[in-house]
């Protein structure tokens, strides 16, 4: 006679939720699904997460903590030549801020609608990011760059930032897709595609 086999729950719920991942997924699996994280996972940072996943983005230093002054923009290109993006300290606790008072972001200053240049329309009382100018989107830098007016239906992209032991920011991915590119570190599409 053959044995009845039980599951408990534990198992139970890891096997419901792989069958989940895999229907959602279209049938692929992405290791690590089931099982305990591997060690320090949990307590790493969301930027160093991006940078662990996102690993073909490339890790620059885009300025040092004692050159930041607040409410002054500091300009860069990332993750490409002509991807601008601009860096600020807001003076309020920002989501993925860093700094000794995490309110020191980074954002695309190309609008998530149309790609206008946000780059003259920095609000440092209300720490914002517009209003565009072709659409009146205004971006709030301290909710990773949530559209809080106008036509723009996406975030602004952010740049996920670490900071070193030697007070060097540093660019290490992004959140978000940063306009008129298929990817963030592919060519910019053709007009008229």
């Amino acid at each position: 006679m053959a044995e009845l086999q039980t599951v408990d729950r534990r198992s139970f719920l890891k096997l419901s939720g792989l069958a989940t991942g895999i229907v959602l997924g279209g049938g692929a699996v992405i290791a690590g699904t089931v099982g305990r994280r591997p060690f320090g996972v949990a307590a790493a940072s969301q930027a160093e997460k991006v940078q662990l996943a996102y690993p073909d983005y490339p890790d620059v230093v885009v300025a040092n903590l004692a050159d930041i002054v607040s409410g002054e923009p500091v300009f860069f290109e990332y993750p490409q030549a002509g991807q601008k993006n601009m860096l600020v300290k807001i003076e309020r606790v920002a989501e993925e801020g860093i700094g000794p008072d995490s309110d020191i972001v980074a954002f695309s200053t190309a609008c998530a609608h149309m790609g206008a240049p946000l780059d003259t329309v920095y609000n440092h009382e209300y720490g914002m990011l517009g209003p565009c100018p072709l659409h009146f989107s205004t971006f709030d830098l301290a909710k990773s760059g949530m559209n809080v007016m106008g036509k723009a239906s996406d975030h602004l992209p952010q740049v996920a930032l670490t900071l070193d032991d030697n007070g060097d920011i540093r660019a290490v991915g992004m959140y978000g897709l940063i306009y008129d590119y298929p990817a963030n570190l592919f060519a910019k599409q053709e007009s008229g595609s």
